[in-house]
């Protein structure tokens, strides 16, 4: 058992809170939830490259707490904007764009997160940029294609960056830094990061957050052809 842990617990609960209280959202939150879960070890696989110490020191990439934070992160990113801010999903009047079963969703889902991929690893191999930036500046581009499809959805996709990065460094700096100093000191490989780090954080890690939260905060209701209002 990790250290990093009791941050993947703390952000379980959370999901589990809104899970509860938001009858809404639910459905949205738990298949991004599983988007998350599915993506999270290829995300890790090149964040082992230059940017997790933590990962490197050990023969398996993947830890129970790294799944269950990409399960929380994304299922929380997806829905937190509706929650906070009480807006609600309607179908987008005036679209003659339907999905007509579960696998063309996922098609279309499958297609988005594979441009992410395409993006992430193109920066990194051919513009040689570090792993986390690689995965930010990817999933920035891919939100800024949803939200110049949809502008409506552009407030939804800044607010659920903010909230998202706001919650992961609250909760990484209360139950992670101030907790296991040591621990943290070593996690991430801080020689190969910018020099910028709040609270004990890298910016990088509140970047990523910010960008999950900017691309996947839109992305089930641009998939679905539904507004917020």
């Amino acid at each position: 058992m990790t250290t990093f842990l009791l941050v993947s617990i703390v952000l379980f609960v959370v999901w589990l809170a809104i899970l509860l209280f938001a009858n809404e959202t639910r459905r949205e939150q738990v298949m991004m939830s599983v988007v998350g879960l599915v993506i999270s070890p290829g995300v890790l696989l090149i964040a082992s490259m230059d940017y997790r110490g933590a990962i490197l020191e050990k023969q398996s990439v993947i830890g129970i707490e790294d799944l269950i934070f990409a399960f929380s992160l994304f299922g929380i990113a997806a829905v937190i904007y509706q929650v906070l801010i009480g807006r609600h999903a309607h179908k987008l009047r005036g679209s003659h764009y339907k999905i007509h079963h579960v696998g063309h969703w996922i098609a279309h889902l499958v297609l988005v997160l594979g441009l992410w991929a395409f993006a992430s690893l193109l920066l990194l191999c051919v513009f040689s940029l570090s792993s986390i930036l690689s995965l930010i500046v990817g999933g920035l581009l891919v939100g800024m294609y949803i939200i110049a499809d949809r502008h409506d959805l552009l407030m939804n996709a800044l607010l659920s960056g903010i909230f998202t990065a706001a919650l992961v460094f609250i909760t990484e700096q209360l139950f992670f830094i101030r907790l296991f100093p040591l621990d943290a000191a070593s996690f991430w490989r801080f020689d190969t990061l910018s020099t910028f780090i709040i609270g004990g954080v890298p910016i990088e890690e509140i970047m990523w957050a910010a960008v999950v939260g900017f691309t996947i905060g839109p992305l089930y209701e641009w998939l679905r052809r539904y507004e917020l209002r």
